[in-house]
């Protein structure tokens, strides 16, 4: 046997064990990567830190923001698609000097949704509401003050809220001024723990009433009960606290098809009571659940932007250490590289093997990082009152981003490392 065939066999078999004979074929590029990680496992997972970090911080704030979504969404569901509100405030963002321009508009009145009623054939109910906050009593126990809403009858209606015991107010109890209240299934609980509250008497800021029903519970959101409130007739609220009350009308239309129609009749019928002009500007705001979640989702947005912000720079991070790491491991493994191209591997292959290796080690990151968020998000969920939701396209785009990150910043190491001389690369020491 020849003196180079010995050399050629001799080379052949330092290749094999240097990683795997160079190949196109996919999965040996794998397992070759797995390999060299393995080989430095310290080094390898300080490198993918940062893939780790941004993959991590993209799926837990989009967890954390969808089941946030997924809560307020609900209460919008509940609330109806063909409710709408007519009040003093916009729903934009005010300052301070354009808060009190707006409180200074005058207030919505019991005749207003008696108007409304008669006038406007598409809105099939009107409650006018008023809200004070004062705190209610029982024997020795108290609650914290808490909304007490002064409302007509047709609030049932109109919020699609039901009574779970007793009933609701009457129309003559509400147009007699009677002092009955309905109270708020938490408040009930706390001030009659165990026992029946209907016919009983509580106070509300001093004065006494008589529990005709408690509301169904509507659950919570962020932690936070809806149900901590008391409800009596507008009349009585309006009799026993004070005529000058921040009132609102809220309103139901036909059906969802017919709320613009609605909402017209209610905007004629209102500049008509209030003596407005024409090209005079509103003196009110008639609210929609449509633009209330627009205005949520353009909070939201910003979050959104910050995260996406965030992560950017964590993932920049990460593909700058791996685009570092995979020069240092071109620079260590110069002579395995020459050796492989002495034995018949094309540029091609070194380039795809290095490119590989770096995909792998992003992609351990994101992986570690998909865990990581997991992690988190059970932990918010069980101890804060945030809700988290996983979002599957959210695994998918965090694991695909963090490999595509790889595959970037490994370019250039993998372009030196396929550009190496063999000559050059064998005689390196």
């Amino acid at each position: 046997m020849s003196e180079s065939s010995t050399k050629l066999k001799k080379l052949r078999w330092i290749a094999s064990t240097a990683g795997g004979v160079p190949s196109n074929r996919l999965m040996e590029s794998v397992f070759a990567a797995f390999a060299a990680i393995r080989a430095n496992k310290m080094r390898s997972l300080l490198t993918a830190l940062g893939i780790m970090i941004g993959v991590m911080n993209v799926v837990a704030m989009v967890s954390l923001i969808s089941g946030v979504n997924a809560s307020v969404m609900d209460v919008f569901r509940q609330m109806g698609t063909n409710t709408f509100t007519a009040t003093k405030m916009p729903v934009s963002n005010i300052d301070y000097s354009q808060y009190l321009e707006y409180l200074r508009r005058p207030d919505f009145t019991y005749r207003d949704a008696e108007t409304i009623e008669k006038l406007c054939p598409s809105v099939i109910a009107v409650s006018p509401q008023a809200i004070v906050a004062k705190k209610i009593k029982h024997g020795g126990e108290s609650t914290r003050e808490i909304y007490i809403l002064g409302v007509t009858p047709e609030f049932q209606y109109v919020s699609d809220s039901g009574v779970g015991d007793g009933r609701f107010f009457a129309w003559p109890e509400s147009d007699r001024k009677k002092q009955v209240v309905v109270l708020g299934h938490p408040i009930k609980e706390h001030l009659f723990p165990g026992s029946d509250a209907i016919g009983e008497h509580v106070l509300i800021g001093g004065r006494r009433f008589r529990v005709v029903g408690v509301m169904e519970p509507a659950g919570e959101m962020f932690g936070q009960s809806l149900d901590d409130y008391a409800i009596v007739p507008f009349k009585t609220l309006n009799k026993v606290f004070g005529a000058r009350l921040t009132t609102r009308l809220a309103m139901k239309a036909r059906s969802g098809e017919e709320i613009d129609v609605a909402m017209e009749q209610v905007e004629r019928v209102l500049r008509q009571r209030r003596g407005l002009r024409p090209g005079e500007p509103n003196n009110f705001e008639i609210v929609t659940q449509s633009q209330l979640v627009e205005m949520y989702e353009s909070l939201t947005s910003v979050t959104w932007i910050v995260m996406i912000g965030i992560s950017a720079i964590a993932l920049v991070v990460g593909g700058v250490g791996i685009m570092n790491i995979m020069l240092v491991s071109v620079t260590e493994r110069t002579r395995e590289i020459g050796i492989r191209k002495a034995v018949g591997a094309r540029s091609r292959d070194v380039a795809t093997q290095f490119l590989v290796e770096a995909a792998v080690l992003s992609g351990i990151g994101g992986l570690f990082g998909l865990l990581a968020a997991l992690g988190i998000g059970a932990v918010i969920e069980r101890a804060t009152p945030l809700p988290a939701t996983l979002e599957p396209w959210s695994v998918v785009v965090a694991l695909g981003v963090s490999i595509g990150v790889g595959v970037f910043f490994g370019l250039f190491p993998a372009s030196k490392a396929a550009k190496l001389d063999p000559i050059v690369a064998l005689r390196y020491e």
